[in-house]
């Protein structure tokens, strides 16, 4: 059995993360998914990511649903959200925001300015990816399973209205994908690197 790794989602930092919980909860309203129970987001313990994928799965049966938290994906990329899918049928929804925390001169990203970003979401379900956290890393491949989405994803910065500023492979996963290195890598974006985040999957 792998090991999985659920992590609490904590409050998010209002200062630094203020765009996020109002671009979660848009995310959540056109969805289609808001509740007007648990999604103050004054309240004490309150998640935009969690509560993103808590009310996507409300209607998506039993599709297992995912939030998360990265603050320095290759220490380049901040991201955040959730969503539901299904490793059966490839059903996926999901989506939140990034934000790039410095230049990013080459990937998928590349033109990604320091400070630029707004949300992104989740284009196709992928049965799997190879990645490397560093370009020094040997190869590894993540696979989508009940533990781990593998996903196509859509990044918009501010201003792009429908049309993405770039698009790129990410995995996120409840136990860590890269166990020769140090430390944890339970999420990945291609051409950017790896991260220890906090994931919730079920």
């Amino acid at each position: 059995m792998k090991r999985i790794h659920e992590m609490h989602i904590e409050e998010l930092n209002r200062k630094t993360w203020a765009p996020v919980v109002v671009l979660s909860m848009a995310f959540v309203t056109l969805a289609g998914c808001g509740s007007s129970k648990g999604g103050n987001p004054t309240a004490p313990g309150y998640s935009a990511a969690a509560t993103t994928a808590s009310a996507l799965a409300r209607t998506a049966g039993a599709n297992q649903s995912f939030s998360f938290r990265a603050d320095a994906i290759g220490g380049a990329v901040s991201l955040i959200g959730g969503g539901v899918f299904d490793a059966q049928s490839g059903f996926l929804h999901g989506g939140g925001a990034f934000r790039c925390n410095r230049d990013i001169t080459a990937g998928p990203l590349n033109g990604c300015k320091a400070g630029e970003g707004a949300r992104w979401s989740a284009e196709t379900l992928l049965p799997s990816s190879g990645f490397k956290c560093s370009a020094s890393d040997p190869a590894k491949t993540a696979v989508t399973d009940d533990n781990t989405v593998v996903m196509q994803v859509n990044f918009y910065r501010q201003g792009d209205g429908n049309t993405a500023s770039f698009t790129a492979k990410v995995f996120v996963s409840a136990e860590d994908e890269n166990p020769d290195e140090a430390g944890v890598q339970n999420i990945w974006i291609q051409g950017v690197g790896c991260d220890n985040a906090q994931v919730n999957l079920r």
